[in-house]
Formats: structure tokens, C-alpha cells, sequence
């Protein structure tokens, strides 16, 4: 298909938007080279917000779209500040700008909100744009055109009427404050005039084929890129205007922090069940040691060392408690509560000897300040305490360690690679140490380099080894079973997968959403549904297990289409069961129903009727309008309803047994229907006079008639006498 596909236009936009952010640090505003810059720099914002529209429209969760959105304009803050500056103040970056439109379009579409509700939070977001959005209101307002203007012309027309109104209204403020200087920006008029290129990218978009295209870099390209080119032009920009070795260490560091906590977010919101919380503390851990090992390489005083210091011994205490329960979680290994009650106690003790070493001298004998080299450092003169805390140290990892390679050697498959990198992780903070005493680094402490490789390691055992990778991979396999529907849960019932066939039957699904919270799909996880019936489609529901290294990690939902299948059984029972020839119960299949009925202590009473005169109909007419008349009366019967159940006994006697009927009225009222409605059906037939039907009618007064046989005997009898009579073609015993 020609033009240009959603990959193709979002990769124009972020080529565009480097362009423009080249331009902010690197070249001079005014000048034409920076003016042309920017203009190509608005070709982003437009189209970043027609996808925007585009995304919510189409999206299969819009909280998980909102969650996705508030991540990562969080997630862009400081990065965005480290390369801005004071130029952007307090306001936030476009991601902010784009999650303020996604709020907005899920508080106009929320059906539950009343019209004034609807009001308020509408203009409390954009009240929000308008004092510390990027672009204030602007990406809000071409999100709403985008989103439900119809046709591209329209939608063309309101952005050009909107850009052109936002022009104006700038050059008319700009003015106004040269006279009553109400702001501190001091622009000329024509200084925003390059905001009209945000009419630029119509002439892309118009081109746009509604294609996915070959998705090369992922969903989270942007947003992960947006953040990413902001840290490496803010590096360029400090290497540029002279930047010394130690704002580099202390970027380096701050870069660190950043991963560790991007990898704590991530943790968040995989959700891993068990080892959540091991892991959890692990990179929070680091997290907390990162930041004071930044607070004492910044700080310029004792009590700054020494409160950085606190922090980062309280970071390695945790580190250790965290450190064992994620080895029990990964090797599957029943630590006694003792032991995680005594690292709790040692971890005590240690922050104890510190917050009292200035005393006692217990921990450090002597603390001070080193101002000699590129920054002050603590200058530490360690104690027994330290000693104490470094076997401390040695002794839990070590542990660790040797519990991961036994796990290793009794483990297959994906519960070895997580075993493997968490080994890796109990290693990774002691590498700086070592790189750090053999000199190459100057004296300078890296244990960033540690505590970011153990992040990632934990991360990765948990989020892409992790508990459900094996869930997920055999999600993924179930793709190529045709037919059937496929769904994955964890032990909390959340869903982890689901196939196209799954949606299909169920509608709207969602990972991450609780099972239990659809009835139905409650019912079938606790095995009170084997088959479910929708529409015309029968399926079978199979639950199944998962199991990984001796534990059940979720289950499995098979569901298969067994429509045809049920149908041919449907056809054999009938061909078993019931008449070839009008559709009701044989004499066989009736005779058994009828004994389970009375077996079971009912009452009723039996009808059988016979067509008079039938072989008259035969004879002139043929043995067409004959099976023309056996159908018909079959109707009759079958259309009494669910109490009445109906056979054909042979040729042209059929029977009914009517349940828990047994006053005389009523019975005669049945006949009298029955004869009616066959003589309806008969209407305006060359044969309709000949025809006409006898009742013989037993009923079950007391417990010794509730016997089939002696039951069909009266019945029989009291059809002769109602053959013989003239006026009521019925007889009841």
C-alpha cells in the first residue's frame, strides 16, 4: 500500500524532535540555521498527538494506556531538567503534555461520569496545561481534534485555525507586556513565529495508509528514546562547554540511580507474585545506597559524610535480608524464620554501632575530611564494628552463592537462568571493590557499576525469567492450535495471556485484569463449567495446571469449538431416541423416560390415541399424504409443552403421558386441545374430514398403577371403549 505507515511517520516525528532539541543547546536561536531547526522540530508534537488519538482509540486497556503514559513522563523529568535547564523552568516535558490529552479523553468517554463532573475534571487538566504544561493546551487541543473531528480536511482545518489562533494570541501577549511587563519573558513579537511549522505535519499525515508497518524498535521506542537522547545531549552539551572529571563521576552515579529506580518501577509493575517482594527490597536497596554514596560525594561536611554514610550501611543491611529471601524465592529453599529474625537483629546492631561510633569509637575509631584531590571525601579509620559487618557480609553471600550453584546443578530450563543471574547479582556489588584496589580507577569508588549490574540481573530473573516466563512462552506456543482459546493466570487469578480465540468468545479482555472478576470465568477456574453454550457455538472448557521446578506457577484455560462434534452426537442420540419419521420419542425411548418417572414416585396419566381412518387416507391418497398426517399430528403433541411427553407408538398410534395431571376436566381439556389443534393443522387438505382421533386415557390414582405396563393395559381398554362411542371421542379410566 503507498504512502506512509504509523512506524514510518513516528520515526519522521523523533528525527524531527532531535533536530529541534540540537537546535535548543547547540546552535543560536535567531540565526537561520536555528529557525529552520525548530520549524522541522514542530513536525513532532501534531503527530505525536494524531497517535495519541489513534492509540486510545484502538487501545485494548485504557488504564494500562494512562499507567504507561504517567510512567513515562515521569520517568522524562529528569532528564528532560538535566538538558533544559532553567530554559523550561517548572514546566514538563511533552510526555506530560500527551498524558494530560489521554486524561482527557478518558474523562469525555467515561460513561459514568455525569455532564457536570465531566466539566470540572476537563478544565481542572487543562488548567494543569495551562500553568505547567510544555506546550500549554495546545497537544490537548489538536488530541481532541484528532481524536473526534471526522475526516482528515476537517481535522486539517481546525489544526491550522488552532495554530494560527495560538500565533496570534502570542504576538498580541508579547505586545501587551511591553507596555504593563506582566511577564519576565522578553520576546520580541515575531520570536514565536515558528510555531506555524506545527502545521507542517498535515502534509505528512495526509499521507497516512492506516498501516502498522514493521514495528523494527517496539512500542516503548519513544518514550524509552525521548529520555534517552535527553541524558546523551545533556552529556554533550557538558563535554562541550568544559565539563570536569568529577561532574562526570557524579553524573555517572546520578545515571545510576535513574536505572536502579527505572528497574524498581518495572519490578512494580510486572507484578512477579513471590518474589515481588525479594525483589523489591533488593533494588530498593541499591536504590538507597546509590543515593548516599551521591549525597557523600557532594556533600562538603562531617555531618553530610556522616548522614550519607548511614544511609549507605542502612542500603547494605537491607541489601542482605533481601539478598536471602530472593535466593529462597529463586532456589526454592525453605529458610527458617530464625534466620531472617537474626539478619534483621544484625542489621539493628550495626545501624546501633554506627549512630554511636562518634562515642564509642566502636565501628570507626576516627572520622574527618580529605579535601586534597578532586573532591573532599571521609576519611575513615575503621573498627572492630567494621570488621564485624564485613564477615557479616561475607557470610551471607557466601551462603547465598553456594545455595544458587546447588540450585543450579538440580535445575533445567528457565529456572536455571534465573538461578543463574541471581548467583551473578550476589557477585556484582563486590566487582567494584576489587576494580577499585587494583588502581585503574584513581582511587575513585565506582559501586555504581555493581549495584546497576545486580539491578538488572534481579530484574531480569524476575521480569524476563520470571515466574511466568514459562507461562508465557507456552501462551504463545498455544498460538498454533487452530481452534482453540487459550488463557493464562497466575495463583492470584490475574491474566498473564490470551489469545485472539479467547477475545472472541469472552469480548474485551486485558492483561493484567483479575479472571474472577467475569463470572463466567470464575465458574470454569473452579470447575463448576465444563461446557458453555454461546449463541449456536458449543465449547468445551479444560483447566490445566502449570508447574515449573515442583511448584504450580497459574493455569492454563483450554477452550475448544466443539460444536460439530456435539451436533453429531445430537444426531446419533436423536437417531436412538427418537421417530425417524415425525421427530417425536420412539416407543423404546419413551418407555424408559416414562419407568425412571415412575420409579421416581410420579403421577400422571397416560393418553393413547389413534387416527381413525388413517388407512382410508393411505389408500386413496397414497402413503405421502399418510406421512404428511403422522407429521403433523407429531407437531401437535411436541407444541403441548415440557410436561407433556410424546411418542409414537407405530403406525398410527401415538401416545402422551401427561405429569401430575390427573383431573378429569383437565384431561378432557387436553384432548379437546389436542384435537383442535390437529384439526387446524389439517385445514383446507383434500383429506382434512376423513381423519379424525381417539383418546384412551389411564390415570395413576394410587401407588399400585404406577407400573408402565399396567398402565398402557387401562389406557388400551379405554381407547376401545372411546373407538366405540359416538359423541366424545375419549375415554378416561
Amino acid at each position: 500500500m503507498k504512502g506512509l505507515n504509523r512506524t514510518q511517520l513516528k520515526l519522521i516525528a523523533i528525527c524531527a524532535m532531535v533536530c529541534d532539541h540540537v537546535a535548543w543547546g547547540f546552535v543560536e536561536f535567531m540565526s537561520p540555521l536555528g529557525q529552520i531547526m525548530h520549524i522541522i522540530g514542530r513536525l513532532t508534537v501534531p503527530t505525536m498527538c494524531f497517535f495519541v488519538a489513534e492509540g486510545f482509540r484502538h487501545t485494548k486497556s485504557v488504564k494500562g494506556y494512562m499507567k504507561r503514559m504517567a510512567l513515562f513522563s515521569v520517568i522524562a523529568i529528569l532528564p528532560f531538567y538535566l538538558f533544559f535547564h532553567e530554559v523550561y523552568e517548572y514546566r514538563q516535558n511533552i510526555i506530560f503534555d500527551l498524558m494530560l490529552g489521554v486524561l482527557l479523553l478518558a474523562t469525555l468517554e467515561n460513561k459514568k461520569f455525569k455532564i457536570w463532573q465531566k466539566v470540572i475534571l476537563s478544565g481542572g487538566l487543562f488548567i494543569i496545561s495551562a500553568t505547567i504544561g510544555g506546550w500549554v493546551i495546545m497537544p490537548m487541543l489538536y488530541i481532541l481534534v484528532f481524536y473526534y473531528v471526522k475526516g482528515f480536511k476537517r481535522q486539517a482545518t481546525w489544526v491550522v485555525f488552532l495554530t494560527v489562533t495560538l500565533e496570534v494570541f502570542l504576538i498580541v501577549a508579547i505586545k501587551l507586556n511591553e507596555i504593563w511587563h506582566f511577564s519576565h519573558y522578553d520576546w520580541p513579537w515575531y520570536d514565536k513565529l515558528y510555531l506555524l511549522g506545527f502545521v507542517l505535519p498535515l502534509f505528512l499525515l495526509k499521507y497516512y495508509n492506516g498501516e502498522k508497518g514493521k514495528d523494527i524498535f517496539g512500542r516503548y521506542f519513544f518514550y524509552i528514546f525521548y529520555s534517552a537522547h535527553f541524558l546523551v545531549l545533556a552529556a554533550i552539551k557538558a563535554v562541550v562547554n568544559g565539563c570536569s572529571m568529577y561532574e562526570i563521576y557524579v553524573a555517572f552515579h546520578v545515571i545510576a540511580l535513574l536505572v536502579s529506580i527505572l528497574i524498581l518501577v518495572l519490578v512494580l509493575w510486572a507484578k512477579p507474585s513471590k518474589g515481588q517482594i525479594a525483589t523489591v527490597l533488593l533494588v530498593l536497596s541499591g536504590c538507597i545506597y546509590t543515593f548516599g554514596f551521591l549525597v557523600e560525594i557532594t556533600s562538603g561536611n562531617v555531618g553530610g559524610f556522616y548522614a550519607a554514610t548511614l544511609m549507605q550501611y542502612f542500603g547494605e543491611c537491607l541489601l542482605m535480608l533481601a539478598f536471602t529471601m530472593f535466593v529462597a524465592e529463586m532456589c526454592h529453599r525453605d529458610i527458617p524464620a530464625f534466620v531472617y529474625a537474626l539478619e534483621i537483629l544484625c542489621g539493628i546492631f550495626i545501624m546501633w554501632m554506627l549512630l554511636t561510633t562518634r562515642e564509642n569509637h566502636y565501628f570507626y575509631t576516627t572520622v574527618g575530611i580529605n579535601k586534597d584531590g578532586p573532591f573532599p571525601r571521609l576519611v575513615l579509620e575503621y573498627g572492630q564494628g567494621f570488621d564485624l559487618f564485613l564477615y557479616y557480609m561475607i557470610v551471607v553471600c557466601v551462603s547465598c552463592f553456594v545455595i544458587c550453584i546447588l540450585g543450579i546443578r538440580r535445575s533445567t530450563g528457565v529456572e536455571r537462568k534465573r538461578i543463574i543471574c541471581t548467583a551473578t547479582a550476589i557477585i556484582c556489588p563486590w566487582i567494584p571493590i576489587f576494580i577499585r584496589d587494583t588502581g585503574i580507577t584513581g582511587g575513585y569508588e565506582i559501586p555504581c557499576l555493581g549495584i546497576i549490574g545486580a539491578a538488572i540481573l534481579v530484574g531480569t530473573a524476575l521480569i524476563k525469567y520470571g515466574y511466568f516466563d514459562s507461562i508465557t512462552l507456552a501462551g504463545e506456543n498455544a498460538l498454533s492450535h487452530g481452534q482453540e482459546g487459550i488463557m493464562v493466570v497466575n495463583n492470584n487469578h490475574i491474566v498473564t495471556y490470551f489469545n485472539k480465540g479467547m477475545q472472541e468468545v469472552f469480548g474485551q479482555l486485558a492483561l493484567k485484569q483479575n479472571a474472577y472478576h467475569n463470572d463466567t470465568l470464575k465458574d470454569i477456574f473452579e470447575g463448576r463449567v465444563k461446557t458453555l453454550k454461546i449463541g449456536e457455538q458449543m465449547y468445551e472448557m479444560r483447566v490445566e495446571p502449570l508447574r515449573e521446578g515442583g511448584y504450580v506457577q497459574g493455569q492454563m484455560l483450554w477452550m475448544l469449538d466443539i460444536t460439530e462434534h456435539h451436533k453429531m452426537l445430537t444426531q446419533i442420540s436423536d437417531l436412538a431416541h427418537k421417530d425417524s419419521l415425525t421427530d417425536i420419542y420412539n416407543r423404546s425411548y419413551f418407555i424408559t423416560l416414562l419407568e425412571e418417572y415412575l420409579a421416581q414416585g410420579g403421577s400422571g396419566s397416560l393418553f393413547m390415541m389413534d387416527l381413525n381412518h388413517f388407512r382410508q387416507v393411505n389408500d386413496r391418497f397414497g402413503h405421502q399424504a399418510g406421512d404428511d398426517i403422522l407429521v403433523k399430528f407429531g407437531q401437535v403433541l411436541v407444541a403441548q409443552g415440557e410436561e407433556i411427553l410424546s411418542c409414537r407408538i407405530g403406525g398410527d398410534e401415538f401416545c402422551i403421558f401427561f405429569k401430575e395431571a390427573i383431573d378429569v376436566k383437565e384431561l378432557e381439556t387436553m384432548a379437546e386441545k389436542i384435537m383442535t389443534e390437529f384439526q387446524n393443522k389439517m385445514h383446507g387438505e383434500k383429506y382434512a374430514d376423513i381423519v379424525n382421533v381417539s383418546f384412551g386415557i389411564a390415570r395413576i390414582l394410587d401407588a399400585s398403577e404406577r407400573d408402565f405396563g399396567k398402565l398402557y393395559s387401562n389406557a388400551d381398554k379405554a381407547l376401545y371403549v372411546a373407538k366405540n362411542r359416538s359423541k366424545t371421542p375419549w375415554y378416561i379410566l
